[in-house]
């Protein structure tokens, strides 16, 4: 799960504004984009639940599962067992540029057992429907233990090291694989069914996988499914969102780091637990948000409720507001002396049980 996100490419167009007039124009430009990934939201029905849980997939190694992500003519969204694991907006795509690396997903799987992978494709920035042949996301699943990388296994079941290409081309680059030396050889085009989404504003494929972890933590799974209790009165919801989401700005404004780590302390516990941190990570993880909060480097911006996007996650579970111009998250840093450096702080509430405040997980 990524907490900070300091991604200065992909917000050249979307820097925090410092008035309200402008935050409001570029709600209004990204407003199709909102409703067609509502209407691809309502169209999809969910049988299942993720993960599944299965006891005996537990393994006694300290596994780190990762997805590597490769793509290109898009913007995309991905989501593991419905919790956004990484996602590329904005002019960085214009020109078909895109974004490579691993991601850990251990803190979104939570227990082992079969999880759920989603990926929402969308056109290059500026583009409203996929032309033909363009649009390229590949996924390749895998762990390693103790967190050294030289045991690294490949999920076979998703196609080993040469990954899953989600793409409008009937071809895929395939090549066999040294265990020993790690490293690709004698590789070929060989036939996939192309999937199709020319002339779609948006794509979305899933699929799932089974992968073990060393632990079993219950999360946000035995949470109560929020968007079902406020189905028919959100206006509620979002009041007690807004209230959170103040306290939280004003813990930013008067630097007190003391309440944003009490605040934190369950998603830091988890986070840190499921990617396996020792001790002295945990410090220094901790002693990062604290320099952040009170580094005189950024400033707050202020928070504008035209921008709030209600956002829910995990089949319901996690709730959120996302700004409407680049869904990000709505508390932002920016650097006071660089306008295109902006820091974009997320955050994920669940409710334990009925009738409890929303807290952060």
């Amino acid at each position: 799960m990524i907490i900070i996100r300091n991604i200065i490419a992909l917000i050249i167009l979307f820097t925090s504004c410092n008035s309200k007039k402008s935050d409001v124009s570029r709600v209004e430009i990204n407003d199709s984009f909102w409703k067609n990934r509502k209407n691809t939201q309502n169209k999809k029905v969910q049988h299942k639940i993720f993960p599944i849980p299965d006891t005996n997939a537990e393994t006694s190694e300290n596994r780190t599962n990762r997805i590597y992500i490769n793509s290109m003519q898009c913007q995309y969204e991905v989501f593991i067992n419905d919790v956004l694991l990484m996602k590329l907006m904005g002019p960085i795509t214009e020109t078909g540029g895109g974004m490579t690396g691993d991601y850990d997903i251990n803190q979104l799987m939570l227990t082992s057992g079969t999880h759920e992978v989603k990926v929402r494709i969308y056109p290059k920035h500026g583009v409203e429907v996929f032309p033909k042949g363009e649009g390229q996301i590949k996924l390749t699943f895998s762990h390693f233990r103790d967190r050294n990388l030289k045991t690294v296994t490949y999920n076979q079941e998703l196609n080993g090291h040469n990954g899953i290409q989600i793409s409008q081309s009937d071809k895929q680059w395939i090549s066999k694989y040294s265990e020993e030396h790690q490293e690709e050889y004698d590789g070929d085009y060989q036939p996939k069914t192309p999937n199709k989404f020319e002339g779609l504003p948006v794509y979305e494929w899933r699929s799932t996988f089974d992968a073990a972890v060393s632990f079993d933590f219950a999360g946000w799974r035995e949470s109560v499914d929020i968007k079902k209790e406020y189905d028919n009165n959100e206006e509620v919801l979002i009041k007690e969102l807004k209230k959170l989401y103040q306290d939280i700005h004003t813990i930013f404004q008067k630097k007190d780091t003391d309440a944003y780590l009490k605040m934190v302390k369950e998603r830091e516990e988890l986070i840190t637990s499921c990617l396996l941190y020792k001790q002295n990570e945990k410090s220094l993880r901790e002693k990062e948000f604290i320099t952040l909060i009170e580094s005189n480097e950024y400033e707050l911006e202020p928070l504008f409720e035209e921008t709030f996007q209600l956002e829910f996650q995990a089949y319901g579970k996690l709730v959120m507001f996302l700004h409407k111009a680049d869904g990000e998250g709505i508390i932002r840093l920016k650097n006071k002396k660089d306008p295109n450096d902006t820091i974009f702080l997320d955050f994920r509430f669940h409710r334990k049980d009925k009738g409890e405040p929303l807290s952060i997980i």
